[in-house]
């Protein structure tokens, strides 16, 4: 009986340790970086938000609802700075259009300075995230057509 026993704890014990691998996995599976020096915006994180701030329409919908929040964004940085290969990774729920908007600001934004490796350009993975905070009456919307 207590062989019985032991072998059906074994057996329980083996079943529930590997049942839970992969259970919650995170979103992405992060790469190591290929680079030394990872893009950047042209003047920085400043020079960003700046742009950010100059940039965004603000998308009537949201506008009228008052949602606020950060959408995701992965994309890749070219030798040459441009940006191609843009995902949404998470937006905000309820706020579709904030998506939209910032496939929009990244296809607007100037070149960035691309990474280095071993003192050489190289494309780049890079993740931002991209804020949408209302600001009193002087957000810019967009026009419905």
């Amino acid at each position: 009986m207590k062989k019985w026993l032991l072998f059906f704890l074994c057996f329980v014990s083996k079943t529930c340790l590997f049942s839970q691998e992969g259970e919650n996995p995170l979103p992405f599976v992060p790469k190591e970086p290929v680079y030394d020096i990872a893009p950047s915006f042209p003047g920085g994180a400043k020079a960003m938000n700046a742009f950010f701030q100059d940039s965004i329409r603000y998308p009537a919908d949201e506008l009228k609802k008052r949602k606020e929040g950060y959408v995701s964004m992965k994309f890749d940085v070219t030798k040459e700075g441009k940006i191609i290969h843009i995902v949404p990774v998470n937006g905000v729920p309820g706020a579709p259009n904030f998506v939209k908007e910032s496939i929009r600001l990244l296809n607007s934004m100037p070149q960035w300075v691309p990474a280095t490796k071993d003192g050489k350009a190289v494309q780049a993975e890079y993740y931002l995230n991209i804020p949408f905070k209302l600001k009193g009456d002087r957000t810019k919307t967009t026009q419905k057509k």
